[in-house]
């Protein structure tokens, strides 16, 4: 990482061991741009939760997420995210309503997203969600045995990293720095938890043309143009 300011250096201090080297960042008031200096292209993404156009496709209410991760009662209250990331699909569960904790392995991922995070809770119109997120800096399998507790979530969220398509077309600049970052890490025994641990539903993000990641059927299946959400129900009687 080349730190560009003061600031910088202070947030990112006793990170440089896990940094890499093609990685710089600007701080903003509102989140971070990241730069991957890479050839033949280098990749320039804004992380940012506060966002104008991000912010404005979260409060969307019919995204396919977001069914998913509820029912027809409303009645799911708490999330549990294993596989965080930028923390994208976290926060827009946080603008409508619910609560959720979001859990990231990876060290630097986790700090620009926590970064990111307590610069949307210092703005106004994205305060009330993120004050509804909550970052954790753990191994998703060692947090499910440790410290969540069966029944705490009524659902358990997993996005895991999938490889690249065969196609030519590359992913998003977010996804491909990403991927550079950071991996799966035991995605089976994480599915296999939180079907222990979810009082209510477990749900798997995937792209809409790949082959499923676990023998169990899901119970439902919610699908956007190039991703699907597999709902597994927990409890036999939750409506849908």
């Amino acid at each position: 990482m080349t730190a560009k300011s003061g600031r910088e250096s202070e947030y990112f201090q006793g990170y440089s061991g896990i940094l890499c080297d093609d990685l710089r960042f600007e701080m903003l008031g509102d989140g971070l741009v990241i730069h991957l200096e890479q050839q033949p292209n280098n990749i320039r993404y804004k992380h940012s939760y506060s966002e104008h156009h991000f912010f404005k496709r979260a409060q969307q209410s019919n995204q396919a997420l977001l069914k998913a991760c509820n029912n027809k009662q409303r009645s799911i209250k708490t999330v549990l995210d294993l596989t965080g990331g930028w923390g994208m699909d976290s926060f827009i569960l946080a603008c409508h309503g619910q609560t959720v904790t979001c859990i990231e392995q990876n060290t630097l991922v986790h700090k620009i997203s926590a970064y990111s995070l307590h610069c949307a809770r210092a703005i106004k119109h994205s305060a009330m969600a993120a004050n509804r997120v909550e970052m954790i800096h753990a191994d998703s399998v060692d947090y499910l045995r440790k410290h969540a507790k069966s029944g705490v979530y009524d659902c358990i969220y997993l996005d895991p990293m999938f490889p690249d398509h065969k196609s030519s077309a590359k992913p998003a600049k977010g996804l491909q720095i990403l991927q550079k970052l950071t991996h799966n890490h035991d995605i089976q025994t994480c599915f296999e938890l939180a079907l222990a641990k979810a009082s209510k539903r477990v749900v798997v993000k995937s792209p809409a043309k790949s082959v499923a990641l676990f023998e169990d059927k899901p119970d439902l299946v919610y699908r956007e143009k190039t991703i699907r959400f597999e709902v597994f129900l927990i409890a036999s009687h939750e409506n849908y």
